[in-house]
């Protein structure tokens, strides 16, 4: 298991140089305000502390008991893992090293891994379908969104309905699909925290925005970070969603006010704004590892 991570990391860290370099995502941003600059590096680290705290807590459901670090390790060591093309890899990474490190089965972590990574996208698919309430975009992206939703929903939490569509989609992708059905008390007790973790991140992204031009800056622009981060996690084909998530958040952005032009620079300026906390929780997870082994 150990060497297999290990290859793993090293895996991650050449998809993610051949993906930037392939889509020259390198871009010198120009910053009229530094202040919000700074905060929102904070809310942009903070949002790691948050999404590895919801992993932990899903984690723990079942008698684990995980310590937070451990959590965080494990999430910063895999976040590289999104650029592996199928996003496997990412359910896989965090789920490998908890499974090592415990002596838990992987299939036992896997589970709550997805669990994880399921009501991550919901509650980001729930919170950027408010903005559509507030942005002129054609009435057939709003109806396509909110019936993906609800078939979302539905998905999740009956069980016929569940079986039937993962029928459909082993028959589509000619492979063995297997997703959890969630209860509603599981829900329920994990759900708030998914939203803060959501709140957290979408402050950082809201800062960066008034630190690139604050007198551009509108309120309307914020669900449309949920919306792009949700929709390039499940764009399965494009490592990391890029490309897909820097379309779909550069046309909600304009369809905020920017002018396409601003727009799409903003898009790509927000992907290297979230590579660098990538990078940055990648190598304090391996420096908080090397710690941990040493004691």
């Amino acid at each position: 298991m150990k060497k297999w991570f290990k290859y793993f990391v090293y895996i991650s860290l050449l998809f993610l140089i051949i993906a930037l370099w392939q889509a020259d995502f390198f871009i010198v941003p120009a910053i009229e305000n530094y202040g919000y600059l700074a905060l929102s590096l904070i809310f942009l680290a903070g949002g790691f502390l948050t999404k590895s705290w919801v992993w932990v807590k899903t984690l723990n459901q079942h008698p684990n008991n995980i310590s937070f670090w451990q959590g965080y390790i494990s999430v910063g060591l895999a976040e590289m893992g999104k650029y592996i093309p199928g996003k496997l890899w990412l359910l896989l990474g965090r789920a490998g090293y908890i499974a090592e490190q415990y002596q838990i089965p992987l299939k036992d972590t896997s589970y709550s891994s997805v669990v994880t990574q399921i009501l991550t996208l919901w509650s980001g698919l729930i919170i950027g379908a408010i903005g559509f309430f507030f942005v002129t975009v054609p009435i057939e992206w709003i109806l396509l969104y909110f019936a993906g939703l609800f078939l979302m929903t539905l998905f999740l939490f009956i069980p016929s309905l569940h079986n039937k569509m993962l029928g459909l989609l082993n028959r589509i992708f000619k492979k063995k699909i297997s997703l959890p059905v969630l209860s509603f008390g599981q829900v329920t007790q994990l759900l708030p925290a998914f939203f803060f973790d959501w709140i957290i991140r979408i402050t950082g992204f809201g800062l960066l925005l008034l630190a690139l031009n604050p007198a551009s800056f509108s309120w309307e622009m914020l669900p449309g970070y949920p919306i792009s981060v949700t929709l390039g996690i499940m764009a399965v084909i494009a490592p990391g969603g890029l490309g897909v998530r820097e379309g779909v958040l550069a046309f909600w952005l304009h369809a905020s006010g920017l002018d396409i032009n601003t727009a799409t620079t903003y898009s790509l300026v927000i992907r290297l704004w979230m590579l660098v906390g990538e990078l940055s929780v990648f190598f304090i997870a391996l420096l908080l590892k090397k710690k941990h082994k040493s004691q």
